[in-house]
């Protein structure tokens, strides 16, 4: 092994890389973990928009219905293929920010294998809720974070916890890549069955004709009679909740690499104060200043790179266990790896090159091997 390598270096002193390897790796690990977790969880919240992939659900802006010239028009628009009259349904759902309502679709028995057919819904388990009736059927993600299972009862006369008016019960599980809720519309629109039917909102969901989504969401948000609910709308709701946050966080983030970074270059610079008389010894006998800060830097970059992997892997490792272990049981997915804290991190072992390449390039230009050498004695 060559005795001048930088791996041979870094091979003999462990104990002295060590330190300045932990400062970078842990705070590699923060700045990717805490950031990517944040990410992960709002593409999990977006989940819940995958719906608006297959239809759109518009409701009324003046009053509880929509008006009845307003339907037709919707109805017979080129780009809609059918509308379905549905009602305002919710149900509470856990989730790692808190709880938050989800609303289900209420249509007619016939439409609900519809709208499951349109989203790629299955039954896995149990029955769709039966006409007139206050049965509900919830996705099986639903069911995990909830921590439910069939036979189960909500609503606010169930607990003064929940925020639906009324008492139903869970009869059937659904399965499939979009969470889907579904109810019965003949009991909601029913004031007999329901006592706060003539107070819910009508919904309605329009379905599009294929590859012509964005044309029919065009004609819906002209009409200023409803309000159009799609996929951008969605999405923007969600990513207004998250962006702020993460803005912070990944200026926090920066603050922390760039904090890590000098106290790494310091460390490196004490370790090269340290080592003065072996570079002084190492240019008396004919090695160039040029060539002694290539092998500096060479150590120093190993030492970064090393740690910059330690630390992402960590990261992953450690989301991949807590999304497996804890939240996947809980019907959350939370997606491990993400591109931007990954960036984030990689100024860590860039910063700490340069700084640490600044000092010691200072420090060889102003080294005397002679000097070094008559003191050695």
């Amino acid at each position: 092994m060559d005795p001048l390598s930088p791996w041979t270096y870094c091979l003999r002193n462990l104990r002295k890389i060590a330190p300045a390897f932990l400062i970078m790796a842990f705070s590699v690990m923060l700045v990717v973990a805490v950031p990517s977790t944040i990410r992960g969880i709002k593409d999990s919240a977006l989940v819940y928009a995958r719906e608006f992939d297959a239809w759109t659900v518009l409701f009324p802006k003046q009053d509880a219905r929509v008006p009845g010239g307003v339907r037709e028009a919707i109805a017979s628009h080129p780009s809609v293929e059918r509308l379905l009259d549905s009602r305002n349904c919710f149900v509470r759902i856990k989730t790692l920010l808190g709880p938050i309502f989800y609303h289900l679709r209420a249509v007619r028995r016939q439409e609900m294998e519809y709208l499951m057919g349109l989203c790629g819904a299955g039954l896995k388990e149990g029955s769709l809720p039966r006409p007139g009736t206050p049965e509900v059927a919830l996705h099986e993600n639903f069911m995990k974070a909830n921590g439910w299972s069939i036979g189960q009862e909500f609503g606010m006369e169930v607990s003064e916890d929940d925020w639906m008016p009324g008492r139903f019960r869970v009869v059937g599980v659904l399965v499939g890549p979009t969470p889907l809720g579904l109810a019965s519309f003949e009991y909601l629109d029913s004031p007999a069955s329901y006592a706060f039917s003539a107070k819910l909102w009508e919904r309605l969901i329009a379905v599009p004709r294929r590859g012509r989504m964005g044309q029919m969401n065009e004609f819906l948000r002209g009409l200023p009679e409803v309000k159009c609910w799609d996929r951008a709308r969605a999405e923007r709701e969600v990513s207004q909740v998250f962006d702020r946050l993460l803005l912070v966080l990944d200026s926090m983030a920066l603050l922390l690499v760039l904090v890590a970074a000098a106290v790494a270059g310091l460390l490196h610079c004490i370790f090269f104060g340290q080592r003065m008389d072996e570079f002084a010894i190492l240019m008396a006998i004919g090695h160039t200043g040029r060539r002694l800060f290539r092998k500096a830097a060479a150590e120093t970059a190993i030492l970064t790179a090393l740690a910059w992997l330690a630390g992402s892997a960590l990261a992953l490792g450690l989301l991949a266990a807590f999304s497996g272990l804890v939240l996947e049981p809980r019907g959350i997915a939370l997606p491990v790896l993400h591109v931007r804290p990954l960036l984030i991190s990689l100024v860590l072992p860039a910063s700490a090159q340069v700084f640490a390449g600044a000092t010691v390039m200072g420090r060889l230009g102003r080294l005397d091997p002679v000097s070094i050498i008559e003191r050695r004695g």
